[in-house]
Protein backbone atom coordinates (compact mmCIF):
# COMPACT_ATOMS: atom_id res chain seq x y z
CA UNK A 1 0.00 0.00 0.00
CA UNK A 2 2.88 2.29 0.78
CA UNK A 3 4.67 1.62 -2.36
CA UNK A 4 1.19 3.05 -4.38
CA UNK A 5 0.60 6.32 -2.19
CA UNK A 6 3.92 6.82 -3.03
CA UNK A 7 4.25 5.68 -6.75
CA UNK A 8 0.64 7.84 -6.83
CA UNK A 9 2.53 11.01 -5.29
CA UNK A 10 5.97 10.65 -7.54
CA UNK A 11 3.30 10.86 -10.28
CA UNK A 12 1.51 13.38 -9.10
CA UNK A 13 5.13 16.10 -8.52
CA UNK A 14 6.14 15.10 -11.82
CA UNK A 15 3.24 15.82 -13.99
CA UNK A 16 2.70 19.38 -11.92
CA UNK A 17 7.18 20.24 -12.64
CA UNK A 18 6.17 19.00 -16.51
CA UNK A 19 3.60 21.09 -17.23
CA UNK A 20 4.74 23.91 -14.62
CA UNK A 21 8.54 23.75 -17.40
CA UNK A 22 6.18 23.81 -20.61
CA UNK A 23 4.15 26.59 -19.32
CA UNK A 24 7.39 29.08 -19.00
CA UNK A 25 8.80 28.16 -21.80
CA UNK A 26 5.86 29.09 -23.72
CA UNK A 27 5.91 32.65 -22.33
CA UNK A 28 9.39 33.11 -23.04
CA UNK A 29 8.44 31.80 -26.70
CA UNK A 30 5.39 34.41 -26.64
CA UNK A 31 7.20 37.38 -25.59
CA UNK A 32 10.07 36.56 -28.37
CA UNK A 33 12.47 39.04 -26.03
CA UNK A 34 16.20 38.43 -26.48
CA UNK A 35 17.80 39.80 -23.22
CA UNK A 36 21.38 40.69 -23.49
CA UNK A 37 23.74 43.13 -21.40
CA UNK A 38 25.56 46.06 -22.66
CA UNK A 39 28.44 47.99 -20.32
CA UNK A 40 29.26 51.54 -20.92
CA UNK A 41 33.33 51.50 -21.68
CA UNK A 42 32.74 54.65 -23.47
CA UNK A 43 34.30 56.96 -20.63
CA UNK A 44 30.71 59.13 -20.81
CA UNK A 45 27.84 58.92 -19.91
CA UNK A 46 25.09 57.99 -22.45
CA UNK A 47 21.34 57.66 -22.91
CA UNK A 48 19.95 54.87 -24.92
CA UNK A 49 16.13 54.14 -26.67
CA UNK A 50 15.09 50.37 -26.57
CA UNK A 51 11.44 51.25 -28.36
CA UNK A 52 9.59 51.80 -24.60
CA UNK A 53 11.50 54.32 -22.71
CA UNK A 54 15.21 55.84 -22.33
CA UNK A 55 18.06 53.80 -20.39
CA UNK A 56 20.61 56.47 -19.30
CA UNK A 57 23.94 54.73 -18.83
CA UNK A 58 27.28 56.16 -16.86
CA UNK A 59 30.85 55.49 -17.42
CA UNK A 60 31.25 51.88 -16.64
CA UNK A 61 28.01 50.71 -15.90
CA UNK A 62 26.30 47.96 -17.44
CA UNK A 63 22.73 47.23 -18.17
CA UNK A 64 20.81 44.62 -19.33
CA UNK A 65 18.21 45.22 -22.27
CA UNK A 66 15.26 42.67 -23.13
CA UNK A 67 13.81 43.71 -26.69
CA UNK A 68 11.91 41.57 -28.82
CA UNK A 69 13.82 39.94 -31.81
CA UNK A 70 14.00 41.75 -35.11
CA UNK A 71 13.50 45.59 -33.13
CA UNK A 72 16.33 48.29 -32.76
CA UNK A 73 18.04 50.11 -29.81
CA UNK A 74 19.61 53.42 -30.75
CA UNK A 75 21.10 56.27 -28.92
CA UNK A 76 18.93 58.95 -27.65
CA UNK A 77 19.25 62.58 -28.93
CA UNK A 78 16.62 64.47 -26.62
CA UNK A 79 14.68 61.33 -25.62
CA UNK A 80 14.17 60.65 -29.41
CA UNK A 81 15.61 58.14 -31.56
CA UNK A 82 19.05 58.38 -32.70
CA UNK A 83 21.48 56.54 -34.80
CA UNK A 84 21.04 53.25 -34.34
CA UNK A 85 22.72 50.78 -32.00
CA UNK A 86 22.09 46.88 -32.92
CA UNK A 87 18.97 44.83 -34.50
CA UNK A 88 18.38 42.27 -31.81
CA UNK A 89 18.82 39.03 -32.90
CA UNK A 90 18.37 35.80 -30.71
CA UNK A 91 21.83 34.29 -32.85
CA UNK A 92 24.07 37.33 -32.22
CA UNK A 93 22.81 38.64 -29.11
CA UNK A 94 21.01 36.31 -26.58
CA UNK A 95 22.56 36.20 -23.04
CA UNK A 96 25.61 37.89 -24.78
CA UNK A 97 27.41 41.15 -23.00
CA UNK A 98 28.34 43.89 -25.66
CA UNK A 99 30.86 46.64 -24.86
CA UNK A 100 29.35 49.88 -26.05
CA UNK A 101 32.06 51.03 -28.00
CA UNK A 102 32.34 47.97 -30.32
CA UNK A 103 28.55 48.36 -31.59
Amino acid sequence: MKKIVLCIALCGLTTVATSFKSSSSQIVEVKGEICFKIKNDTGGSVTLHTGKGTAPMTSGSVKEFCIEEGKTLHYAEKGQKGKVILTASAKKHSGKTFKLSEL
